[in-house]
C-alpha cells in the first residue's frame, strides 16, 4: 500500500465514524466494569476466571490502558488527516468568493423570482442597492458584470463551513489535554485529622506517595445532619503553606466545591473516625514503662538498641469473638472491648501480628520480646478524606470544549445562504430584476426564507411595479 493510499484510508469518513462507535462500547465497558477497584472487589464479582481476565485486558483501568491511549491517538491522526485533505478547498473557495450564476444559470436555481420595473436603468441602477440593503437588513455587495448591467450579492454566514474544521480542532485539544493529564498528572486521596498536617498524596490503587511541594492542614471538620440523621454537609476548613514562614492560604472544601491550590484540586470526599491510641511499653527486665501515642499504619520506635519498630494496622472499638469461635472455646466472655492488631518490625524483616486489648491487658502477651506492649486508652479523631488530582492538561480540554460547543452551533445552526440580485434592461422603459438564493445546508429551511425574502423585495420595488 502505497502512502496516497494510506492517506485516503486514514482520511475516511468511515473510519472516524467506526472509532466514534468503537470509543463509545469502549467508555461503555469502562462505565459497567468499575475502574481502579482493589483486586478483591474484582474477585468477588467475576469470579477467580473473570478477576483475571479483567486484570490481563487491563480493563480495570481501562482509560489508561495502552489501547485506549493508541485509539485515541488514531482518532486524532484520523482527524489532522481529514482536515488537510478538505480544509485547503474549502479556504480557497472561502477566499475567492461565490461566482455569479450565468443568464442559464439563474433559471437551474429552484428559489428564483423575476420583477420587471417600469423604470429607466439609470434610475433602478441608483436605487437599487438601497432597496436590496433595506429588504435583506444587509448591504450588498456589488459584482459587475459587463453583459448583465449590475449583479449585487447579499451573502451570509460565509465563515459556517468552518465549523466542522473548527470541531475537528477543539476534538484534538480534548484529546491531547487528556494524554497530558494522563502523562503528567495524577488521582491519590489523603486523610487528615483535625490539626493535622501533610505534604504527601497517596496515589489510587497503591502505587506509591508523591510529594507536594506545600502543605495542607485541616483546621477544622464540620459535619451537619439533617433531623431525620442524614448527612447534610461536611466541609474541611484548611489551611495551605509552602512551609517557609509565609502566612498560609485559607480555603474550605466543600462537595461539589472543590478548592484548588498550585495546580492541585482538593475535593471532599469521604469522613470518618481514626483511633489514636496510648500504649505502654514495659520492659519486662528493669519494670520501667514509657507511653506512646500511636496511630494506625504510623510506626513508632521501641526502647532499645534492636533497631525495633511497631505498628499499629488493625483496631476494633469493641472486638468480638465469632460465635462459631466461641462453641468451641471455654472463653466465656465473646466481647473483648478495645482491641489493637499491632506488628513488631526491624531490617531484617516484619514479626507475627499480634493482639492487645485494653480490658485484658494479659492477653495476647508473648514472652520473647524485650518489652510488653499494653493498651492504656484510645480516642476517636474525626477525620475529613480528601480526593487530590493534578492535571495540567484541563485548561486545554476546557478551550476544546468551548471550541466544540462553537463549531457544532457553527455546522448545524448556521448555514452559508447565497442571494443574488441581477438588473438590467429588457425593453424600452423595462427594467428586469432577476433574483436567485440558495442554501448550502437546508435549502428546505431557505425556501421559507426566500419567500419572505421576495415579499419584502416586492414591497421595496412596489413603485415600479405598477398594478
Amino acid at each position: 500500500m502505497n502512502i496516497n493510499a494510506l492517506y485516503d484510508r486514514l482520511s475516511s469518513v468511515r473510519l472516524t465514524i467506526f472509532l466514534c462507535i468503537l470509543l463509545a462500547i469502549v467508555s461503555v465497558v469502562g462505565t459497567v466494569i468499575p475502574q481502579n477497584g482493589a483486586a478483591e472487589q474484582y474477585l468477588q464479582l467475576y469470579g477467580q476466571g473473570g478477576a483475571r481476565l479483567v486484570t490481563a485486558l487491563g480493563l480495570s483501568d481501562l482509560y489508561h490502558s495502552t489501547g485506549f491511549i493508541l485509539l485515541l491517538c488514531l482518532l486524532a491522526a484520523n482527524l489532522v488527516a481529514c482536515t488537510t485533505k478538505r480544509f485547503p478547498g474549502t479556504w480557497r473557495s472561502l477566499r475567492r468568493g461565490p461566482a455569479p450564476p450565468t443568464d442559464a444559470g439563474f433559471e437551474n436555481w429552484k428559489c428564483r423570482e423575476t420583477f420587471v420595473c417600469s423604470a429607466g436603468a439609470e434610475e433602478m441602477e441608483d436605487r437599487l442597492e438601497g432597496i436590496v440593503a433595506k429588504a435583506l437588513g444587509g448591504r450588498p455587495q456589488r459584482r459587475a458584470v459587463e453583459s448583465s448591467g449590475q449583479i449585487l450579492l447579499v451573502e451570509r454566514n460565509r465563515y459556517a463551513r468552518l465549523g466542522p474544521y473548527l470541531a475537528h480542532v477543539s476534538i484534538l485539544l480534548i484529546l491531547a489535554g487528556a494524554l497530558w493529564g494522563a502523562a503528567a498528572g495524577f488521582k491519590g486521596a489523603m486523610q487528615l485529622s483535625e490539626g493535622e498536617a501533610s505534604s504527601e498524596v497517596w496515589l489510587r490503587g497503591g502505587e506509591g506517595r508523591v510529594p507536594l511541594d506545600f502543605e495542607i492542614r485541616c483546621d477544622r471538620f464540620v459535619f451537619e445532619q439533617y433531623p431525620d440523621g442524614t448527612p447534610k454537609e461536611y466541609r474541611s476548613e484548611v489551611t495551605l503553606s509552602d512551609g517557609q514562614g509565609e502566612k498560609g492560604t485559607n480555603g474550605s472544601i466543600r462537595v461539589n466545591h472543590p478548592l484548588s491550590y498550585k495546580g492541585i484540586t482538593f475535593y471532599q470526599s469521604s469522613y470518618g473516625s481514626l483511633p489514636e491510641l496510648t500504649l505502654g511499653l514495659r520492659d519486662r527486665e528493669g519494670g520501667s514503662e514509657s507511653m506512646v501515642t500511636a496511630k494506625l499504619n504510623t510506626p513508632f520506635p521501641l526502647p532499645g538498641d534492636q533497631g525495633d519498630r511497631a505498628m499499629v494496622v488493625a483496631f476494633q472499638e469493641n472486638l468480638r469473638i465469632p460465635e462459631e469461635m466461641a462453641r468451641i472455646t471455654s472463653f466465656s466472655k465473646r466481647s473483648l472491648g478495645p482491641a489493637a492488631r499491632l506488628v513488631v518490625f526491624n531490617e531484617k524483616g516484619f514479626g507475627e501480628p499480634f493482639w492487645v486489648f485494653r480490658d485484658l491487658p494479659d492477653m495476647g502477651q508473648k514472652t520473647d520480646r524485650a518489652h510488653e506492649i499494653v493498651m492504656k486508652d484510645f480516642r476517636l479523631l474525626s477525620y475529613t478524606g480528601l480526593q487530590v488530582v493534578k492535571d495540567p492538561g484541563t485548561p486545554l480540554v476546557w478551550i476544546g470544549c468551548t471550541l466544540l460547543v462553537i463549531g457544532f452551533l457553527m455546522a448545524l445552526l448556521m448555514d452559508h445562504e447565497i442571494l443574488w440580485v441581477a438588473g438590467d434592461v429588457s425593453g424600452d422603459n423595462e427594467y428586469r430584476i432577476r433574483v436567485a438564493g440558495r442554501a448550502v445546508r437546508h435549502p428546505g429551511i431557505y425556501a421559507a426564507r426566500f419567500e419572505r425574502q421576495k415579499l419584502r423585495l416586492r414591497k421595496g420595488l412596489s413603485p415600479w411595479l405598477g398594478t
